[in-house]
């Protein structure tokens, strides 16, 4: 224990450094927002699928002794 070892002080970001960053992260953003809307484009509406609604239901029924309820799943997509 008489070994102490000391660390220096990080210097601290320089503001403009910063500011480069948060432009570079909202230019990434922006790009993100444009993909995305191009692939919305693409697909049309979400809900119109080929199969319908085939996908089981997002949450389990409460309330059910049994998960043979929760397994069939249900046509109303709720979540509460």
């Amino acid at each position: 224990m008489g070994d102490v070892l000391t660390f220096k002080r990080r210097a601290r970001a320089v503001p403009d450094t910063r500011a480069r960053i948060e432009g570079a992260l909202a230019l990434a953003l922006d790009a993100v927002d444009h993909l995305v809307a191009a692939l919305d484009e693409f697909d049309g509406d979400p809900d119109l699928e080929d199969g319908g609604d085939v996908e089981p239901s997002l949450g389990a029924p409460e309330g059910h002794a049994s998960q043979v309820v929760w397994l069939r799943g249900g046509d109303h997509d709720l979540e509460w």
